[in-house]
């Protein structure tokens, strides 16, 4: 081996080699690491999301502007090539998005729990391992980042609400050993409730009704904007109910005539429904009747409201 090294040493350093040969790569070397270990030009930390330590930044990137974007808070699965999404929250924000190489050596639970102590408390799901999905949906699809594609058991992801932000972490380790966490950070145009109907499936399998949180239909029966979007961003989850029916029924209150309101409240019904069915593709999901109930169901604090409601879960014997 010494021979073979000496070939190449130019004329006059081998002496230096024999004597300081180590010493001489050694500089050489942690000069390489340091360069490895530097951030990517541009990148910084999202504020209040401090990096796992001596992390360094492969991928960067900031959206200024407000702009469509889609905040995951389930599995992602992939079913004939179709990605599948359960539950997320479709807003207008403001974007960024870094992707941290983690140093080699790193065992993956320590970044795990890392980032669990930092979002765990407003966590809103997380997962770890196959129980997360398809990393390729993940890597490709959700962050768009091919760095992050692993090995299904070598996952995690936990998503938050911090007020005025929301925060998602996707944890991987590759089939190389090197893992890899992506931080993404979404600023809403306008303040978001991430839990509004996280449950309403949940109610609506258990009890059989379930008033849609956030959806106040106006007195003439149209639609707010803000109504419109949590529609479809609720539409996916119906596909648990695939084959049954389930009403929509539309609820207006106000001094006008009973017929009237009637009238209004199944336009707002029928609208609800054509939103809803918009978000499922032929033969997904439960067929969906309209009603409208006008102000003939009354309760204590009478608000105009939608719910969903499926008949035969609500049978007793």
């Amino acid at each position: 081996m010494g021979r073979a090294a000496a070939a190449h040493i130019p004329s006059g350093g081998l002496g230096l080699w024999r004597r300081f040969g180590v010493g001489l790569l050694l500089p050489a070397c942690l000069s390489g690491m340091a360069m490895a270990a530097e951030d990517l030009p541009g990148a910084r930390d999202p504020e209040g999301i401090p990096r796992f330590p001596r992390a360094w930044a492969v991928a960067f990137s900031e959206q200024t502007g407000f702009a469509p974007q889609e905040f995951v808070i389930s599995a992602v699965e992939k079913i004939r090539r179709e990605l599948r999404i359960e539950q997320k929250l479709r807003i207008e924000a403001k974007a960024l998005g870094v992707t941290y190489r983690i140093p080699s050596g790193t065992p993956r639970s320590e970044v795990i729990d890392h980032y669990r102590r930092l979002l765990g408390p407003d966590a809103l799901f997380s997962c770890e391992g196959r129980d997360c999905g398809r990393s390729n949906g993940w890597a490709n699809n959700v962050f768009g980042e091919a760095l992050l594609y692993g090995p299904d058991g070598n996952q995690f992801y936990i998503a938050a609400d911090l007020g005025e932000r929301l925060a998602a972490i996707y944890v991987i380790e590759r089939g190389n050993r090197r893992i890899y966490a992506h931080v993404q950070v979404l600023r809403p145009r306008s303040q978001v409730d991430a839990t509004l109907n996280l449950k309403l499936t949940e109610a609506l399998a258990g009890d059989g009704f379930a008033i849609i949180g956030g959806l106040r239909p106006r007195r003439d029966g149209t639609l707010p904007g803000e109504g419109l979007q949590i529609l479809r961003e609720l539409a996916p989850r119906l596909r648990i109910f695939q084959r049954q029916t389930l009403y929509v029924v539309c609820h207006l209150y106000g001094p006008e005539q009973p017929e009237w309101l009637i009238d209004r409240a199944e336009r707002c019904a029928a609208a609800v429904s054509e939103e809803l069915q918009a978000g499922l593709t032929d033969g997904e999901g439960p067929k969906l009747a309209p009603f409208g109930a006008g102000p003939l169901l009354p309760r204590t604090a009478s608000a105009p409201r939608v719910e969903l409601v499926l008949p035969h879960r609500q049978q007793r014997d």
